[in-house]
């Protein structure tokens, strides 16, 4: 790249860059003693710059200009986008040489799903703020090659069906760009209004990002007959955290308060000291987290391992904050952890 992004006087550091520093309060073996001991993340990697090659023209100019460009060949007239070639694979000059790309070919910003989108939703830490997100290709005017991108719904849970082969999206710019394949992602054409579908370089900032719409559950004599036993079941599997180093692990500086509304009445859950306990609505006054379900049942179902975030894929469930899916991966790991450590003693 011909310039260094600054700060300032100091160069940029992407935050995903950078790993999550996390402490524990472990028990040593009792052969050892069984002293209480801290156990701390220590990051161990080394920066170095590294060039995106022929790439770098397409990612400066998303990051100066908001632009997708493209390379065409002059004498076949094949355009690729990215270009990730500088020659034609194809036509050739006088001496047998490959004839060079005319790089710099700006690319229309609206264009088509080439096939439907797999979802991302257990993303890995780099990605994880972006979940849940589909990962396709899109093609881009007369390109012969497809752009890979991240896409998105301004409608709320990323579902199935949203995205499919052929479907016209509008390309969007994120606000603070680095130069990574992140910096720009796809919506749907037909969220995007009207007035903005022609406008060059959206931001994702102009768009309006609809959160989910959660409305209390309906109360339900056959769902407050089951709140007996999901209590019970619920008692007795948050019980079994304190036995399971791994699901202590799943805890480790965490602290949320989750209300949970449920066709068959209300109840609290409280993330704190690596530990899950279940509550009464009334201390979890001020949640961080809100979720509703409409059958209880479902809960004795997670507590053997089944998904929260699978009952939100399918409308069985809903979230207040799609920011805070991290804390719904936390609870999904949970039977998982235990379970393992069960098998292990």
């Amino acid at each position: 790249m011909s310039e260094i992004i600054y700060k300032g006087n100091e160069p940029v550091i992407v935050d995903g860059a950078v790993p999550n520093i996390m402490t524990r309060i472990t028990k040593s073996p009792i052969e050892e003693g069984g002293h209480l001991c801290l156990e701390r993340t220590e990051a161990m990697y080394t920066t170095y710059w590294a060039s995106a090659g022929e790439l770098s023209p397409f990612f400066i100019e998303v990051i100066k200009n908001k632009r997708i460009i493209g390379a065409r060949c002059p004498k076949c007239k094949m355009v690729i986008c990215p270009p990730y070639m500088t020659r034609c694979p194809k036509c050739q000059n006088a001496d047998k040489s490959f004839v060079e790309l005319e790089s710099g070919v700006e690319m229309p910003q609206i264009g088509r799903m080439l096939n439907t989108p797999p979802i991302t939703v257990f993303a890995n830490a780099r990605f994880a703020r972006y979940a849940p997100f589909g990962r396709g290709r899109v093609m881009l005017g007369e390109s012969q090659s497809a752009l890979p991108i991240q896409v998105f719904t301004t409608t709320g849970f990323l579902k199935p069906g949203i995205f499919k082969a052929g479907t016209e999206v509008k390309i969007i710019f994120r606000k603070n760009r680095g130069g990574f394949s992140t910096d720009y992602f796809a919506v749907p054409l037909s969220e995007v209004p009207k007035k903005l579908r022609n406008k060059k370089g959206l931001e994702e900032h102009e768009l309006k990002w609809e959160s989910l719409k959660l409305s209390d559950p309906e109360i339900k004599k056959e769902y407050q007959s089951k709140m007996k036993d999901v209590l019970a079941a619920l008692k007795k599997f948050l019980s079994g955290i304190k036995k399971s180093p791994r699901a202590q692990r799943d805890l480790v500086n965490w602290n949320r308060k989750i209300l949970v509304k449920t066709g068959g009445g209300s109840l609290g859950l409280v993330i704190a000291n690596q530990d899950l306990k279940l509550v009464e609505k009334k201390q979890v006054a001020r949640p961080n987290l809100v979720i509703t379900i409409d059958d209880p049942q479902y809960l004795i179902g997670w507590t053997k391992g089944d998904s929260i975030i699978n009952l939100i894929r399918t409308d069985k469930a809903a979230v207040s904050n799609l920011q805070d899916l991290e804390t719904i991966f936390k609870l999904d790991r949970l039977p998982r952890s235990m379970r393992r450590d069960a098998q292990e003693r």
